[in-house]
């Protein structure tokens, strides 16, 4: 029972830790638009997040799926970071992504893929384009070029040139755990290594079977002694009234309404006789007489004589 109830616990912690684990540390951001945005949405929420544009992005997926996420990324634009390295191409979904991110750092030679018109009032729709002089979404609007020179951007309003020390590290989304999501991790593995051990613990443990109820302690009057049943004997008075010839006897099994008293190491059947007092416990002392019937083996059982006086007073 205390081994199943444990392994009850454990599974029970066990699969509230894995629920509890970042969801992110298994899954892809590599699908469309939309499913990018919300996979790396999920850390902006919470810090600084790097995006690093090593290839072309499309723009691609449902408007509306696209356009839902990026509202909910522009609250916390602040915290998205995109960069373009030298002689990236973005693409229509790495040029989008410039635009809803709050900082910018483009390579000199890099190359932003123009957006279409139907594209820009997609973004301008949620609020990306600030529709002022130096407008991003106008700089990587329709035009000429299929694309724009990173200088271009570097020259206009609002866009950093990339180092050219950051450029060439690996390129990092920003979707992977961070340190707090480490330090779960580390917390739950610890967590599931002390219940597993506890368990084993608990399943070495033998514990002695519960003792029975303890026998009930004889009252001093109790001897031990072998006791024979016989029919209350023949020929003695027989009136079952307290002012008839009495003899002293033990109860021995609760008189309700009959059962018997001990005479002389012999048990009798008898009944309690006296209606103003409740029978007498086993063990307790009490006078007999005879039944008033001349055939009845049954006693009448009365209050010891000093307690029956006192009653009839």
């Amino acid at each position: 029972m205390r081994r199943s109830l444990c392994f009850t616990v454990l599974l029970g912690l066990l699969i509230a830790l894995v629920s509890a684990a970042p969801t992110h540390a298994d899954e892809s951001c590599d699908k469309a638009f939309a499913d990018r945005l919300r996979c790396w949405n999920r850390e902006i929420e919470k810090h600084a997040v790097t995006v690093t544009v090593d290839q072309q992005l499309p723009f691609d997926g449902s408007q509306r799926g696209r356009s839902t996420v990026a509202t909910d990324v522009l609250r916390h634009r602040h915290n998205l970071e995109v960069r373009v390295p030298d002689g990236v191409t973005t693409g229509e979904g790495g040029t989008a992504l410039l635009v809803l991110a709050g900082h910018r750092l483009v390579h000199p030679k890099a190359r932003i893929t123009r957006l279409t018109l139907s594209e820009v009032t997609e973004l301008e729709g949620v609020g990306a384009c600030t529709k002022g002089p130096g407008d991003l979404c106008d700089l990587v609007g329709p035009g000429s070029a299929r694309q724009v020179p990173g200088i271009d951007l570097i020259n206009a309003q609002g866009i950093a040139g990339l180092p050219e020390s950051a450029y060439s590290l690996a390129p990092s989304e920003g979707s992977g755990p961070g340190y707090e999501d480490w330090l779960l991790i580390t917390v739950a593995t610890l967590l599931v290594l002390l219940l597993i051990a506890f368990y084993f613990a608990v399943r070495r443990t033998r514990t002695a079977p519960a003792a029975g109820p303890a026998p009930a302690a004889r009252m001093a009057d109790e001897p031990t002694r072998a006791l024979r049943t016989t029919p209350a004997p023949v020929g003695r008075h027989r009136s079952g009234t307290p002012n008839a010839a009495t003899r002293p006897a033990v109860v021995r099994t609760d008189l309700h309404p009959q059962g018997y008293v001990e005479v002389d190491r012999v048990l009798y059947r008898a009944v309690w006789a006296d209606p103003g007092q409740a029978p007498p416990s086993p063990g307790s002392r009490v006078d007999v007489t005879d039944g008033p019937e001349p055939d009845s083996d049954v006693l009448h059982a009365f209050p010891p004589a000093a307690g029956r006086h006192a009653h009839a007073r």
